[in-house]
């Protein structure tokens, strides 16, 4: 299967067809990751990088928490099935809504200060979560950490994106993916822990400590100089570049920011004139299929799952789903390393088909009533194809497709599609259960993934080591020659 794919990734880099730019355009004025390597600032960037991705963990660690946590409490709020998914859900719902008004916050107040509050609101929050009383208590402090998941899972990729080389943005800003698998995998493990006791409270408790540490870590941290060019912060937009390592090519890089913002319209209407129309259409299109390919399934019921796959106890179950995390986290890592030399577009392809084969295959074990380890084998390998694909590759396109002056609403709306796809699958997922039995509803997801495979074949463009205006032009240049 690698030669096929292969050969998808070599005609996206010849024909300007499939990307819309000219793969052989490459900006002088941005330095290669080796000369990075040796740049004084480099550290500041690291520093940067790690910091506001601990926003991926949080929002990683509070979805996920719930799938182990949901096992008791069933029991002590007493729960029918649906209520069960409205407790799922209601997180979700408010990260819809956090994700909404996110793009107007970060475009206000900028980036650090947006994600510096954010990590207040996740600190409180989950407190007020393991203190709740009964379902309604519960589903309002749930409401609000989903609030702050919305807000953290966009402003984190786009101040990652804006802070950092083009030639290393790639990675940096799959960092937050990284930090995602990680906090899925540390809600896991201790879920696992908590559970002999049931003590699901401070399952949702513990979220205040990497909570604490991003508040603390991100006050030392610069605002975005885009966003300060924005503003028309000239002196503060090239000393943040300095201080980000550019060094003598802060000046040029900040005047490439500043010609891109003339020819900018700001304005919600300007989403949709010709050339960025299409790249907010295929930023909402890939944000949808991440969610409705099955990971929110195996996210925040894999315990459910497994239990229905013959799992005999909650503990086992917890287990298993924790041993999936581990996996997320360690091909994540994979893709950080590749995903700067072997593209977005190349990822997308080869993940989605092994989804779309992954999830086949646990359909036809449940149809055949041979799940158990099957099913378990599946879900991992599903993840890990996830995990080079979707999983990093979307959020990294959503943060680096659209203009500065408008990134922020774009982003906004991309990830709202994102919560509110989210939220239509985990809302309705034991649902989708009990009508289709689950070899339909995973045949049902596998279908969505050969979907997002054709689609990403067709429309998805290749991004890598481009600045962010190097791409805007692209997708006007894009327009003119459809025109």
């Amino acid at each position: 299967m690698i030669l096929p794919f292969r050969a998808f990734a070599s005609r996206s880099r010849q024909s300007g067809n499939d990307s819309g730019y000219n793969e052989t355009r490459m900006s002088p004025k941005i330095s290669t990751s080796e000369e990075f390597r040796n740049t004084p600032g480099r550290g500041m960037v690291i520093l940067t990088a790690g910091v506001a991705a601990l926003g991926g963990l949080l929002f990683g660690y509070d979805t996920s928490v719930i799938s182990g946590a949901m096992l008791f409490l069933r029991g002590d709020f007493h729960l029918t099935n649906n209520q069960l998914e409205f407790a799922v859900g209601i997180a979700l719902a408010g990260a819809l809504a956090g994700s909404a008004v996110a793009g107007y916050g970060t475009d206000r107040w900028g980036r650090r200060t947006v994600l510096l509050a954010t990590g207040v609101g996740f600190g409180v929050f989950s407190v007020l979560t393991g203190f709740s009383a009964g379902l309604v208590s519960f589903s309002v402090a749930r409401f609000l950490v989903g609030a702050c998941i919305g807000i953290a899972s966009m402003v984190t990729p786009l101040y990652l994106a804006e802070m950092s080389p083009a030639k290393i943005r790639g990675a940096l800003v799959s960092l937050n993916q990284l930090a995602i698998t990680v906090g899925i995998g540390a809600a896991y493990f201790v879920d696992y822990c908590l559970a002999a006791k049931g003590n699901w409270r401070w399952m949702f408790i513990s979220a205040v400590f990497p909570a604490m540490v991003l508040v603390f870590g991100i006050i030392p941290l610069t605002e975005s100089p885009r966003w300060l060019a924005r503003r028309g912060d000239r002196n503060r937009a090239l000393e943040g570049f300095r201080r980000l390592g550019r060094g003598d090519e802060a000046e040029a890089e900040l005047s490439e920011i500043e010609r891109a913002l003339e020819e900018e319209p700001e304005s919600w209407r300007s989403l949709f004139r010709p050339g960025l129309r299409r790249a907010v259409l295929v930023g909402v299109a890939l944000a949808i299929l991440q969610q409705i390919t099955g990971i929110n399934t195996v996210i925040y019921y894999s315990p459910e799952i497994l239990q229905l796959s013959g799992y005999p106890s909650a503990r086992a179950a917890i287990f298993a789903a924790a041993v999936i995390g581990v996996a997320n986290v360690l091909v994540t890592i994979v893709a950080i390393l590749v995903i700067d030399r072997l593209g977005r577009r190349f990822l997308l392809l080869f993940g989605t088909a092994g989804m779309a084969i992954t999830l086949g295959f646990v359909g036809a074990a449940f149809s055949r009533h041979a799940a158990g380890v099957t099913v378990f084998y599946m879900m991992v390998a599903y993840v890990v194809f996830f995990g080079i694909s979707l999983g990093p590759v979307v959020w990294l396109l959503l943060s680096e497709m659209y203009p500065t002056k408008v990134r922020g609403r774009a982003m906004s709306l991309g990830t709202v599609c994102v919560w509110g796809a989210n939220w239509l699958v985990a809302s309705t997922f034991l649902s989708l259960i009990h009508v289709a039995g689950p070899a339909g509803a995973f045949w049902a997801f596998s279908a969505t993934c050969v979907v997002g495979f054709f689609f990403s074949l067709k429309f998805v463009p290749e991004t890598k080591g481009r600045t962010l205006e190097e791409i805007e032009r692209g997708w006007r240049g894009r327009s003119e020659e459809s025109s």
